[in-house]
């Protein structure tokens, strides 16, 4: 059904699609039955100057001829073409060098069918310029009445006119694309946003702190007269464009659904970019990201058409507003691992495309679908409400037992034919084989064969991994890794609760022996990789994965089986290692509010009526499937799809792959994941099964099918998927089933490990109304006003301070002190060890008319130097620090003001950028008249700066004066790091709290005196 179901919707956009397209007449990548028409023309082809496709057709003029003519036969599949349509565009590239141009251009058409006789002929009005035209031809009447059967000639005519004197072509010019379409009808427009064609354009890009340089190019073009030419430094692991998109361009951009980028990849080069990514960044008060997207391309040599899927918030700008653009390029070794670009590649022109009602609504698409699917849809709705679960629930189940290979029990990860294999949906389907048997869609004696053929293939080494962990995905014959996949803690976990689950429903069995077998071959201990908490996985090519399961997430499975482990059990602290912040005193919540991770944890444990000193998890994830919901309803405005009924936003398939959605401004462009809302019934039954009457009812047809409901859908972007993930189809049984009977709940929790770790952990039975402990709640107050109403004086000096880190001058201006106890706390942070570092920092302020002055003693027993001087936006990697200034304070409104500093690069030479602020870049053009300056002492490092008052949009500073400030140090300890390694381990600061950087409000007072 599903794949009938995608050729039907491809069909109907098809048929919405065709009547706007333009049709190809030839495409001139050949020469091929090309002649001249006894011109002396000859004819080439270029790999340079290209308007589509790979090649186009060098016309180089005979010199002596009044005319230079290009002539082909019109017949069979090109003469189809023809019909129904009234213009010809042809793409014609003429050099600024060339001494004469053509500047008149004729159309003439013959019938050579039986003999040569005359059709029409007609001039083009278009008007000649230097670089790529678009030669319009309007057909007459007798050149569109042609008959299918027959053969004709077109005559191409181009020459040079000076009143009625005709002087002959001599230098060569191109020509390509050669298009058919209806005037009539709406037109798909190219609308170029950049076209790289002037050095005084190129000069705005940046290059987001990567090295690059660009230049322009006259050898070549694919839009427009010349190129960009991107030189890459050689060592920065990405190569970016970063360019400002602001007034009119915001108009042209707006409301688009595709951003295409023409670049030119030289055949010689050695490392080829084969990664491209667009970014985009809202700057309008200070800088906040809004999306990015990966192009789906494949390249080649010689020019490319990059298309970059966008959708809503990428694409419903404001106007008014000021945008950054961040172009991402990248190569790969055979490793499939980034390495630098060394060698220069080329971009001509980022462009999108505008039309008239080329896409189908959602209501084209609903009045396509065949009847017996509505009819099927109808029913559903009809049913009541255990009913309706019930076949939700074995529609899903069926994905889970007939999309596995029976001779291993493996489960494809989505229901494409080449998908591999995910541990995590092996775990699924092993949780859910006994909601199956239960309620008898399958025997037992079929559930318990394919239980015991999927523990096997574990259990006796079949699936890749190490240590007892697995890789993510691996092939769904072999059981060998997949995709470059990490061997994964939390996959691993999924994977062991699924398997303890059917252990305890097949109890005394042998698949009972081997479910704990799987488990105790876990070795926890080693995925702590030398720390408090465990890591999230493990890579052959790198060892262990920086990120650690160190915040409020899904990870809160992997510890309870990690702890309660019965032969290499984590200790139960590391549980307390978790950072979990709190929202509004109500929840603790992951910052994306994704909502999958709330409903994990809770699909095997039973938290019900259970708290630690944190929280109870299941009203938790009941608070954050509210918060999930309410979003959706205050933004249903803004989204088409969001409804009082239309809800759920979590990590799934969207118009532009697959991204980890929340409810949380620019983590959402309007698709809702079914499995979010009817997963969320255990907590939210109300509203959850709202959602799954809703979705039925509103787009039935276009979000069910054989499967059940699929993975996602974004009526904005009037998409629908048409594919099933495996881990969404175990969520939606497994939740629904614990929701019915508790089921999965009983036979999990069931596991005496699993009850000794939740006593270690010092989980009580409770029954309460809250979230978040009354404990915790006044625990994480203090944790974030502790540092509250912090005030740093700067005194007014009469002589300039001179920048070159020699702190002599600043003898008696005061200091304030960045403690190793002014610890931020985070994922991925530890604490300062007092017991074994040294990290320290006091600054000092001071200000005269023009200037402000900042100055920074850290103290770091151990400086890390391992970013490149074209690297410098990776500081927080490494050893570095930051001033961050809020001149709103004081009234301006100049916008955030982050100064990152990396005391030295690998050339020994202090960097300095605005990051993430009101205009991020590097200091030489953000700020060319700050001056910063560091210097290494015995015990670390000095840092100086002075910043302009005019940066700050203070044009008169006073005593009194106050503005927003903060001082961050980052730090690592890792001397031998590798060149551009993430190393940071600790992070101090002025103000110790959550994501200080991001929350100016939290950031202490600086006043002038």
């Amino acid at each position: 059904m599903s794949k009938k179901r995608y050729f039907l919707v491809l069909a109907v956009v098809m048929l919405f699609l065709s009547s706007f397209s333009q049709v190809v007449i030839h495409d001139f990548d050949s020469t091929v039955g090309l002649n001249n028409d006894n011109t002396g023309a000859t004819f080439e082809l270029s790999g340079r100057y290209v308007y589509n496709g790979k090649f186009s057709t060098i016309v180089v003029p005979s010199g002596s001829s009044e005319e230079t003519k290009l002539a082909f036969e019109l017949s069979g599949e090109r003469l189809s073409k023809w019909f129904g349509n009234d213009t010809l565009q042809l793409a014609l590239y003429t050099n600024p060098n060339s001494s004469l141009k053509p500047n008149n251009f004729f159309l003439g058409m013959a019938d050579v069918t039986e003999g040569w006789e005359w059709v029409d002929g007609i001039f083009s009005e278009t008007t000649q310029k230097d670089g790529w035209n678009l030669i319009e031809y309007r057909l007459s009447e007798k050149m569109q009445d042609l008959l299918p059967d027959n053969k004709y000639m077109l005559y191409f005519s181009f020459f040079y006119s000076e009143g009625s004197a005709k002087l002959p072509l001599k230098d060569p010019f191109y020509v390509d694309n050669l298009v058919a379409l209806n005037s009539q009808e709406p037109q798909t427009e190219r609308v170029y946003i950049w076209n790289m064609d002037t050095i005084e354009e190129i000069n705005t890009f940046g290059n987001d702190n990567t090295g690059a340089v660009f230049e322009l190019a006259q050898d070549r073009a694919a839009e427009g007269l010349y190129s960009m030419k991107v030189i890459p430094n050689g060592e920065a692991i990405e190569t970016k464009i970063a360019i400002e998109l602001s007034g009119e361009k915001i108009i042209s951009w707006s409301d688009t659904d595709k951003v295409t980028m023409n670049v030119y990849i030289p055949k010689d080069n050695k490392i080829k970019p084969t990664m491209y990514f667009l970014g985009m960044a809202d700057l309008t008060t200070e800088w906040q990201w809004v999306g990015g997207v990966f192009s789906q391309t494949s390249i080649n040599d010689g020019w490319n058409r990059i298309e970059f899927e966008i959708a809503g918030d990428m694409s419903k700008l404001k106007e008014g507003n000021k945008y950054m653009i961040y172009l991402a390029f990248a190569g790969f070794n055979q490793n499939n691992e980034k390495v630098p670009l060394t060698e220069p590649f080329y971009v001509d022109g980022i462009f999108v495309e505008k039309s008239s009602d080329s896409k189908p609504t959602v209501e084209d698409l609903l009045s396509a679908v065949p009847s017996k699917l509505k009819e099927e849809v109808e029913n559903l709705l009809e049913l009541d409400d255990e009913s309706l679960l019930d076949e939700i629930q074995k529609r899903t189940f069926m994905y889970l037992w007939k999309e596995v290979n029976p001779e291993n029990g493996l489960v494809k990860d989505r229901s494409t034919p080449d998908s591999a294999s995910s541990i995590a949906a092996v775990g699924m389907a092993l949780s859910a084989i006994p909601v199956g048997i239960e309620r008898g869609w399958i025997t037992y004696d079929q559930g318990y064969e394919r239980t015991l053929t999927t523990l096997k293939t574990f259990v006796e080494g079949k699936v890749e991994g190490i240590n007892g962990f697995y890789y993510h995905f691996v092939n769904m014959n072999t059981g060998k890794r997949e995709w470059n996949s990490e061997v994964s803690s939390i996959d691993t976990a999924i994977l062991v609760a699924g398997a303890l689950t059917a252990g305890a429903y097949f109890e005394n069995t042998e698949v009972d022996e081997l479910a704990n077998k799987l488990y105790e071959n876990v070795n926890w201990q080693w995925m702590l990789a030398g720390g408090d908490t465990l890591s999230m996985g493990w890579k052959p090519e790198a060892g262990f994965l920086g990120a650690r399961w160190d915040s409020f997430n899904e990870g809160l499975l992997a510890y309870v089986l990690a702890i309660g482990s019965p032969t290499y059990p984590v200790p139960a602290d590391s549980w307390d290692k978790i950072f979990r912040p709190v929202k509004n005193d109500t929840y603790i919540y992951l910052p994306q509010e994704t909502l999958f991770v709330y409903q994990y944890p809770n699909i095997w444990i039973d938290f019900r009526d259970k708290e630690d000193k944190y929280a109870n998890y299941f009203n938790n994830a009941v608070a954050a499937t509210r918060y999930n919901w309410l979003y959706a309803v205050q933004n249903r405005f803004k989204y088409e799809t969001y409804a009082m009924d239309i809800w759920g936003l979590s990590a799934s398939d969207g118009p532009t792959g697959y991204k980890a959605y929340g409810a949380v401004d620019g983590n959402n462009d309007g698709t809702v994941a079914p499995y979010a809302s009817i997963s969320s019934i255990p907590f939210t039954p109300d509203i959850s099964m709202n959602a799954i009457r809703g979705m039925l009812s509103k787009y039935g047809p276009l979000v069910w099918g054989e499967y059940g409901f699929y993975s996602a859908f974004n009526v904005d972007e009037v998409w629908f998927s048409d594919q099933y993930i495996g881990i969404d189809q175990g969520d939606i049984i497994l939740m629904i089933e614990n929701y019915r009977t508790g089921l999965i709940w009983e036979l999990f929790m069931k596991n005496e490990n699993v009850q000794k770790a939740l006593d270690e952990i010092g989980f009580v039975e409770k029954v309460s109304d809250y979230s978040v402990t009354p404990w915790y709640v006044e625990e994480y107050k203090r944790l974030l006003t502790s540092s509250e109403e912090k005030l740093a004086e700067a005194p007014k000096i009469s002589n300039n301070i001179n920048i070159d880190g020699n702190l002599e001058e600043w003898k008696n201006i005061p200091k304030y002190d960045v403690t190793e106890d002014m610890n931020v706390p985070g994922g991925g942070i530890k604490p300062v060890d007092k017991r074994s570092q040294v990290l320290h920092s006091y600054f000092q302020v001071a200000w005269d008319d023009q200037n402000l002055y900042l100055a920074a003693d850290v103290y770091d027993e151990v400086v890390v130097i391992n970013i490149a001087p074209n690297d410098v936006g990776g500081y927080y990697r490494t050893d570095s620090i930051e001033f961050y200034i809020n001149p709103a304070v004081a009234g301006s409104d100049a916008g955030i003001f982050k100064l990152a500093i990396l005391p030295f690069d690998t050339e020994g030479n202090v960097q300095a950028v605005r990051h993430e602020d009101a205009k991020p870049g590097p200091i030489s053009t953000t700020a060319p008249k700050m001056k910063v300056a560091s210097k290494k002492t015995d015990y670390g490092y000095v840092v100086e700066v002075m910043i302009p008052f005019e940066y700050l949009g203070i044009t008169n500073p006073q005593p009194g004066l106050k503005l927003g400030f903060s001082h961050t140090i980052h730090n690592s300890n890792k001397g031998d790091a590798a060149i551009g390694e993430y190393v940071r381990e600790n992070i101090i600061s002025w103000n110790p709290l959550p994501d200080i950087w991001a929350n100016p409000q939290n950031w202490g007072t600086l006043e002038l005196k």
